[in-house]
């Protein structure tokens, strides 16, 4: 595990210095290409809303000819999302369109998705699509018809809950930019390990806060990736990992780049967070036959990281169980200690590429990953024929239950092995296993202070800082440059 930290380090640094020499040789006078940025939403939070569509609306990217937002439902309960598009838009001519049908559903030469999606594309100014609820596949499809109707080069595609740097799309396009051969692009989300990914041209999921697609290629598989099934059922999920494997499965790149940066909402709570990592990983089990298929068209990296993903969890509840039923006090506490070892490896690399002291806490990351993600996987695994986001309540909580059960009866199990006394080794070694589990707890108290949600305005104007940028000084948000 330590090894592959050091690899994950190692190439992201890598690639972050790649990227850098590439910004500083760009040419002066590049226009980039022409872009056109789609929000998709489902009955989103008002204030996160509104933060992303003023985010959209400061973009300052002269060949961005589109912001549209397509709302995945038309009822009453969606209606507030389309006063809030009004109320960021209008004064720019915005417009509202209101289709009684899917495009999904019709053919590319029926007579009203093409009337539609000609309307949307040559109205001058932002538009605001409200169509039947179906899913966020079918709102991105709907936006992909109308980009593709206007001859737009490539697509940012966004959450409704994301906001946007005004410079994000120029970087995106300029990462875009670097080959024909490079398919798709995402941005910094503030995750590490994109950036190794990214230096082997293999990131395997354009995130879906942020992300941007080369048009001529969505052309040719968006009607495969809106018709994806697993079991015999349309998935509802995973939209963003399966787009992003028809891009690797063609032969093209994915690459990372730091310079393009959104903030967006994140689950807060263990359960939810759990939730959305099992949904992820049953996604991820979905997508590993198009990559068994294309793994030679890539870097040796694929492969290696295929296989670590679908062997360490399994590997790590094997481990970790015997450790708890079988092993000494002091085998135990080694076990913790190698865990947060393993998070100090990277906390220095995080601190750095961020400015951020709060990646401190990236030292209790593998707690989070042996309590949650590590079940969530397995738990993913059996349940694929499941197709629902998660939204049963008593679901969510199996298991994280089962496995939490599991390791608390170790814990109780493990010292009736002595039938006289305990060890005086073993003693110390306990009471400095309790010793680490109150600083766990105490150090997961303090992390609930940088815990808040931030309007647009005030996390744009915390962010701002005199930098220099392209050879001078002028005030511009701080995760621009």
């Amino acid at each position: 595990m330590a090894l592959d930290f050091m690899a994950v380090i190692s190439f992201s640094a890598l690639n972050r210095r790649k990227v850098n020499n590439r910004v500083k040789k760009r040419d002066p006078h590049w226009v980039g290409m022409s872009t056109g940025i789609l929000a998709v939403g489902y009955r989103e939070d008002p204030i996160l809303l509104e933060g992303c569509l003023k985010s959209l609306r400061a973009v300052r990217y002269q060949r961005n000819q589109r912001v549209m937002l397509v709302v995945d439902g038309n009822e009453t309960q969606d209606e507030y999302m389309v006063q809030v598009f009004m109320k960021v838009f209008e004064s720019q001519g915005a417009a509202i369109f209101r289709p009684d049908f899917l495009c999904m559903d019709r053919q590319a030469n029926d007579k009203d998705r093409q009337d539609l999606v000609r309307q949307i594309a040559y109205h001058p100014g932002s538009v605001c699509v409200v169509q039947p609820h179906r899913g966020k596949r079918s709102a991105m499809y709907t936006g992909f018809a109308v980009l593709l109707q206007q001859g737009i080069e490539s697509v940012v595609v966004i959450d409704s809950d994301t906001y946007l740097d005004p410079h994000v799309c120029r970087k995106l396009a300029f990462a875009l930019a670097e080959s024909p051969i490079v398919g798709a692009a995402t941005g910094d989300v503030r995750i590490y390990n994109t950036g190794t990914w990214s230096y082997h041209s293999v990131v395997n999921c354009v995130s879906g806060p942020l992300g941007i697609y080369r048009m001529s290629i969505v052309s040719e598989v968006m009607d495969s990736w809106i018709t994806q099934s697993f079991l015999d059922v349309l998935c509802t999920y995973g939209d963003d990992r399966h787009l992003t494997n028809l891009v690797l499965r063609e032969g093209f790149k994915v690459k990372f780049s730091h310079y393009a940066i959104c903030y967006t909402d994140t689950p807060i709570r263990f359960i939810a967070w759990v939730t959305q990592q099992t949904r992820w990983s049953k996604s991820f089990f979905r997508e590993i036959p198009i990559q068994l298929g294309c793994m030679h068209l890539h870097s040796p990296w694929m492969t290696y990281a295929l296989l670590y993903q679908l062997v360490y969890p399994t590997m790590m509840i094997c481990n970790l169980a015997n450790c708890i039923y079988f092993g000494t006090g002091s085998q135990i506490s080694w076990r913790l200690v190698s865990i947060v070892f393993v998070g100090i490896l990277t906390t220095p690399y995080a601190i750095r590429v961020t400015g951020d002291k709060k990646f401190f806490f990236t030292t209790i990351y593998g707690f989070l990953y042996m309590l949650g993600y590590v079940p969530a996987k397995i738990f993913a695994a059996l349940t694929l024929y499941d197709n629902s986001w998660g939204t049963r309540q008593l679901q969510n909580y199996i298991a994280p239950v089962t496995w939490g059960s599991i390791l608390f009866f170790g814990i109780f199990h493990n010292p009736s092995r002595y039938t006289q006394h305990v060890p005086l080794a073993e003693v110390f070694a306990l009471a400095y296993l309790a010793a680490f589990f109150w600083f766990f707890v105490r150090t997961g108290i303090l992390m609930r202070d940088f815990k808040r949600d931030f309007t647009y305005e005030e996390l744009y104007e915390s962010t701002e800082s005199y930098v220099n940028v392209d050879g001078g000084n002028r005030k511009v948000a701080r995760f621009e440059v």
